[in-house]
């Protein structure tokens, strides 16, 4: 049997909802920018002799200063470069990944002191575990909207403050301890959004 979908304007409040979840993200993900500019642009790490000396060496390889912001955008041009006849392209994709852009755990961000390490890391963390979840969090808002716009988008706003509040906590001083009221808000918030696209979905089939 067919089922007629309508919208109501309350359904705006989803599409609301869905807005601040996409603007959360960003706001989080321009946090983690700012953290790693603070970083990879310190003195303390522009200073190092291994940094120095990482600065020749790119130099040496591309004619250019090595980037500030922890972003090797030449590397594949490096692999292909210093690639032997012998070498397979597959150990090439390998090694250009390898190369690829620090994120916390490369050769750029192992000169950095052990507190703009642990700082750097930590905001990259509260990016992707929102990244990790977002999809199929949005998926749940606008569809469980449909029939309780008004429910679904009170939990899609929840989960965003959630999630700042996740992103402020591990940055602080208490680093992943921090986290803990953010991941409660936000993690009750996404289940209760799973269960009421669930019970939404069952009911249109079967009734």
């Amino acid at each position: 049997m067919p089922v007629t979908l309508s919208l109501t304007p309350d359904y705006g409040y989803v599409l609301a909802a869905a807005g601040v979840i996409g603007i959360t993200s960003t706001y989080i993900g321009a946090q983690v920018m700012s953290l790693r500019a603070k970083c990879f642009k310190s003195e303390s790490f522009t200073a190092s002799k291994a940094v120095q000396a990482m600065r020749d060496e790119h130099k040496k390889a591309f004619g250019t200063d090595m980037n500030n912001l922890g972003y090797p955008g030449t590397a594949r041009r490096a692999c292909a470069r210093t690639r032997t006849a012998q070498e397979p392209r597959v150990h090439l994709r390998a090694r250009a990944r390898a190369r690829g852009t620090d994120m916390g755990n490369g050769r750029y961000a192992a000169q950095l002191d052990y507190a703009s390490w642990v700082m750097f890391n930590n905001g990259q963390r509260a990016h992707y575990n929102m990244v990790e979840s977002v999809g199929p969090l949005v998926g749940a808002l606008l569809t469980s909207g449909l029939a309780a716009p008004r429910l679904a988008a009170s939990l899609g706003v929840c989960y965003a403050l959630g999630r700042l509040l996740y992103a402020r906590g591990y940055c602080s001083e208490q680093g992943a301890d921090g986290r803990i009221p953010g991941a409660g808000l936000a993690f009750l918030s996404m289940l209760s959004l799973y269960v009421l696209a669930i019970v939404q979905g069952v009911r249109a089939a079967l009734f």
